[in-house]
Parts: structure tokens; sequence; C-alpha cells
């Protein structure tokens, strides 16, 4: 059975209470995994690759951007309206519902 320590990413027997490299005790490891349960890892090289991937995009002329931009909006208004509609068609049919089972 190991521990894997937060600071040094080093797996530790389980008898040890801290890490022999960098000293953390083993109750802060597990309390900081605890409170973050979703550590993002990434090298320089991704970054690197990422940054890559994405430079042509910078290239797009302005008037790209606005329509990208626009069609975001748009599609955020349209996904809030959606959703505020459904909720109020949801409840509609639940009233109705409730009126005819208490005429029976």
């Amino acid at each position: 059975m190991t521990w894997q320590c937060v600071k040094c990413d080093t797996p530790i027997e389980i008898q040890f209470d801290a890490c022999g490299k960098c000293g953390a005790h083993r109750a802060v490891s597990i309390a900081v995994r605890e409170a973050s349960p979703l550590r993002l890892r990434f090298s320089l090289r991704t970054l690197l690759l990422a940054m890559t991937l994405l430079a042509p995009t910078f290239l797009l002329s302005a008037k790209v951007w606005e329509q990208i931009l626009l069609a975001l909006a748009v599609g955020s208004i349209a996904t809030a309206v959606g959703v505020f509609l459904t909720r109020a068609l949801v409840d509609l049919i639940y009233r109705g519902i409730d009126r005819w089972t208490r005429r029976r």
C-alpha cells in the first residue's frame, strides 16, 4: 500500500507519515486531495502544442471573430429561453394534471 505525495508526486509506503524527498506529511496530502479532487496536470510540451494548434485562429479577421462571438451569444440566450419555456411548459402540464385529478 502506498500514498502519493502532493508536492513531489512520490509514491510512499503506507507506514511512513512523511515524504522522504520534500518532507510533506500524509495528513496534509490527504487534506489537499480531498479539498481539490481534480488536479490538472500539464507539461510544457502540451502547453506549447495547444498554443501551436490555436495559433491559426488568431489570424482570423475581426469580422470572423465578431460572427463567432455573436453565434456564441445567440446560442447562450436561446438556451436560457429554451430552459425557461420548458420549465414553464412542464409546470403548466403538472398544474393541469393536478386540477384534472381534483375534479374526478
